[in-house]
């Protein structure tokens, strides 16, 4: 079983042979299994340079290693400029050419949608803008909504003409401690919007990875039922993994988890190697686990290595029994 199809196998829970993993999804990178690629189109993320994008998003890079660029700039601070607002033109060929050069079919080839739609909103508007107007003018921030979905909706027809195996979205609505909007807010102005892009992919017999960082319980059920079948990345400090796998482990696959805020970017191997055996104790039983990251620091050589040699050592079905015990005893460090 070659790891494109073990990974088939978990998504749709049907006896893989093992845990996949992933650290930073670089074909190159010796510690990632390589089993999905991630394939944005061009413009779909801030270029890392800083400047202003195809959006007219002014972005200010930051520390390359480290964090994408922040917005600066935002085109439609103010709304009544929507009206004049020249949006980018989803049928032009060359946001493709970057997707077409990196396809890889013996990986799952995702069609990548940055920003997807509130993040979209927000880098447009500007955050404060955008939550203000959410109360003030919703009709307007609504139809702002319709027409970046109406972009991403093109795009991922253009994804599934090219012959992608599915998609991954970008879309954050959490912090670190609550919902960056109400579950209310969510299920009226975005959910709808998301289940349309979501569906095209779906309608053609797709996969979907969905990433929102943050906490994001309240709306897990949402996501299950718009048509995700993988949720990234269920970020352990910000949410109830162990809840979440029991309330919902069998309609949706989580992936990620494993904390970048310390263990992988901070910890001794030993901490990674027992975080790493806790993950798959506490989320691969029964399969519909995907371990990996929660984001994408810098992570140190022998971090990345403990990662991925337990992964690989542990993650192997049917799973040890005494996984959490291993972990506490410091057997995986072995």
């Amino acid at each position: 079983m070659d790891r494109k199809e073990n990974l088939i196998r978990v998504i749709t829970f049907n006896n893989p042979d093992h845990v996949p993993w992933f650290l930073t999804m670089q074909s190159d990178d010796p510690y990632d299994e390589g089993a999905f690629q991630r394939l944005p189109y061009e413009g779909a993320f801030p270029p890392r340079e800083g400047g202003r994008d195809m959006w007219g998003i002014g972005w200010q890079a930051s520390d390359t290693r480290l964090m994408l660029p922040y917005p600066v700039k935002h085109p439609l601070a103010d709304l009544s400029a929507l009206d004049d607002y020249l949006w980018p033109d989803p049928d032009d060929p060359r946001l493709l050419e970057p997707v077409k050069r990196e396809m890889d079919p013996s990986r799952l080839m995702l069609g990548t949608h940055g920003l997807t739609l509130m993040e979209r909103a927000h880098s447009l508007m500007g955050m404060e803008n955008l939550f203000l107007a959410l109360m003030t003018d919703p009709n307007r921030v609504k139809l702002l909504l319709r027409k970046i979905a109406d972009f991403q909706i093109r795009m991922a027809q253009h994804f599934v003409r090219l012959g992608v195996d599915g998609a991954w979205f970008s879309d954050d609505y959490g912090s670190q401690s609550s919902m960056l909007i109400s579950p209310a807010t969510f299920r009226e102005f975005f959910k709808p919007l998301l289940a349309e892009i979501i569906q095209v992919y779906k309608r053609a017999g797709l996969f979907v990875f969905f990433h929102s960082c943050g906490h994001v319980e309240p709306i897990v059920p949402d996501i299950i039922e718009i048509g995700a079948d993988v949720l990234h990345p269920v970020q352990k400090r910000a949410n109830d993994q162990v809840r979440l796998k029991r309330e919902y482990g069998d309609q949706i696959v989580f992936a990620g988890g494993m904390d970048t805020q310390y263990t992988l970017t901070r910890g001794t191997p030993e901490e990674v190697r027992a975080e790493a055996l806790e993950q798959i104790a506490d989320l691969g039983q029964g399969g519909g686990y995907i371990a990996g990251p929660e984001n994408w620091p810098p992570f140190p050589p022998q971090n990345a290595e403990a990662f991925a040699t337990t992964v690989r050592q542990y993650g192997k079905y049917p799973l040890h029994t005494d996984l959490r015990d291993l972990a506490q005893k410091g057997e995986g460090t072995r």
